[in-house]
Parts: C-alpha cells; structure tokens; sequence
C-alpha cells in the first residue's frame, strides 16, 4: 500500500522527529517526504485511513512536545534551583 497527504507548512519542522516515531509503532513502513507531501509505503496491517491519522497523531504530539519543552525547562529549573 502507497499512501500521499500533505502536511500544513505550520507542522513541516516537526516531520522528522514525527517520522521515527511513528516507524517505532509502524516498523514494516518506510516513509519520505518531498516539499510537503508525506508517502507511507509498506504493509503495516492498518487501513490508508488509520494510517494517516496515526502519522497526524504523531506530527501532532511533537509539535507541542517542542512547544512546551522551554517551558518545562523553565519550571522544573525552578522547581529544582538548577
């Protein structure tokens, strides 16, 4: 199974770190990205469907991981004193 989507510019700097993640849960896929179209190839066992929403579920948790990250530094600094 080959399946394409595009990914909002907003998401294309959180794709990379979206992409190993979602190859952990999905090891029989490969994945590529050109510009800010997405391709999944490989047989995962999921529908085409199930497959992009697990992929956006992934893009999405990364982006505010790296969105809240400073401010999780920030508090456990000072929860800390470090």
């Amino acid at each position: 199974m080959t399946l394409k989507f595009d990914i909002v510019p907003e998401l294309m700097p959180h794709v990379a770190e979206a992409t190993v993640r979602f190859r952990y849960l999905f090891p029989g896929s490969n994945v590529a990205v050109a510009g800010d179209i997405v391709t999944i190839d490989g047989e995962t066992g999921v529908s085409a469907e199930q497959l992009e929403q697990q992929f956006m579920y992934c893009l999405y948790r990364q982006k505010i991981y790296s969105e809240t990250l400073p401010l999780r530094r920030t508090l456990l600094a000072g929860v800390t004193g470090r």
